[in-house]
């Protein structure tokens, strides 16, 4: 007499182990090829390359980062005056922190690039763009405000 089959059976795919359910064949859990940690993207999916405000965000973080980790963190330390005290920003910011930052850098510097461009080339006509550039760095100003609260320095 053989000893009766198990509800379930562990099998090789694709150099992954799997748990198959006997009773119906299938997965008993979903299948994923995603690795551990790593969200899966779904099917067909690509990852954009950088757009032109991350690739511009990436020179300028480069310009306002003191230094780099060895895992590729940023390290920021500034110090600055603000109503005759002086005020400090110490952080170490990961990959999507430093995205952030970066693009609120962009838009921090979206006006004044603006105003001298209209100054040096003569380009009249980008003052029409002011009710954009504007408001752009209002919020790039806020979104830094923001990512300072949010790495505990304020």
């Amino acid at each position: 007499m053989d000893a009766p089959k198990g509800r379930y059976r562990v099998e090789e795919k694709d150099g992954r182990l799997t748990v198959i359910d006997t009773a119906t064949g299938a997965p008993a859990s979903p299948v994923s090829a995603a690795k551990p940690g790593v969200a899966p993207k779904g099917p067909g999916t690509v990852s954009a390359p950088p757009g032109l405000a991350d690739r511009y965000g990436r020179l300028l973080l480069g310009l306002v980062v003191n230094r780099w980790a060895e895992d590729g963190r940023a390290i920021l330390a500034w110090e600055w005056e603000e109503n005759g005290r002086t005020e400090r920003w110490d952080a170490v910011l990961g990959r999507s922190e430093q995205k952030r930052l970066g693009r609120a850098l962009v838009a921090v510097f979206a006006f004044p690039i603006l105003v001298l461009v209209s100054i040096f080339a003569g380009f009249g006509p980008a003052f029409l763009l002011v009710p954009i550039a504007l408001p752009a760095t209002l919020w790039g100003v806020w979104a830094i405000g923001r990512l300072k609260r949010e790495t505990g320095s304020g």
